[in-house]
């Protein structure tokens, strides 16, 4: 657990365990949460159920027999899982080292050849715009009524304030975008300082360079951010 006193003096406790933030003893909602809204959780898991059950009833319509088509489900289940778990592991640790790098804090060098790639393509991007860190891992709240930790802010040889985001995604998608548009308006706000640039930078797991993406500031961007937000307090009131 870490509590923080905030430039603009709210509080904020944020468990790094379960990712959540709380203010005034109460859970303040984070950017995943809100992101999440553009598509429905519920609705994603219906469509996979869907086509489960569509697989099942083919394979038994092959005559495979029904313990086989169980074990088949369970551990492509499992496998999905563990691929899951293990993507979001390198992004972790991917985040982890770059820090690390911009801290000038000691550490050893990555052994997966994976993390390493990533990192190394990090360094390279960074190099060549010629950047300094201003902070990293930083904590936002939002009045609004949102928390989120930013990647970095950095800074330019010409003195602009750069937004950066660092994903290890396999493209580049339109929540991203929202949630740069949601960090740049909690961070102007409680910190009174303008963000220049906003920088979407993917490091590929595969042999592919570094993708730098400047995405511009747009009203529309921030507008369904804000909506994405406002969806999650209605299912709030609805709950309740």
């Amino acid at each position: 657990m870490t509590t923080i006193k905030l430039e603009h003096g709210h509080t904020i406790t944020f468990n790094s365990e379960s990712h959540k933030y709380i203010k005034d003893n109460e859970y303040i909602v984070g950017m995943s949460t809100i992101l999440g809204k553009l598509a429905s959780p519920m609705l994603e898991n219906w469509k996979i159920n869907n086509i489960v059950n569509a697989i099942k009833k083919e394979m038994e319509q092959s005559n495979i027999p029904l313990d086989q088509i169980e074990n088949i489900v369970l551990n492509a289940k499992a496998n999905a899982q563990k691929q899951g778990d293990n993507i979001l592991n390198i992004g972790s640790m991917v985040h982890k080292y770059c820090e690390k790098w911009l801290k000038n804090e000691k550490f050893a060098e990555p052994s997966d050849p994976v993390i390493k790639g990533c990192f190394e393509k990090f360094k390279k991007f960074w190099k060549k715009h010629k950047l300094k860190l201003l902070e990293s891992e930083k904590i936002l709240y939002s009045e609004r009524g949102y928390c989120g930790t930013l990647d970095i802010i950095a800074i330019d040889p010409y003195g602009n304030i750069w937004l950066i985001d660092i994903k290890t995604s396999k493209g580049i998608f339109i929540n991203m975008v929202h949630q740069l548009h949601g960090y740049k308006l909690a961070y102007e706000e409680q910190t009174g300082k303008k963000v220049n640039k906003m920088y979407l930078v993917r490091l590929p797991k595969d042999s592919g360079d570094f993708e730098a993406r400047h995405i511009l500031y747009k009203k529309e961007h921030l507008k369904a951010f804000l909506g994405l937000l406002s969806c999650h307090k209605s299912e709030l009131l609805f709950n309740e």
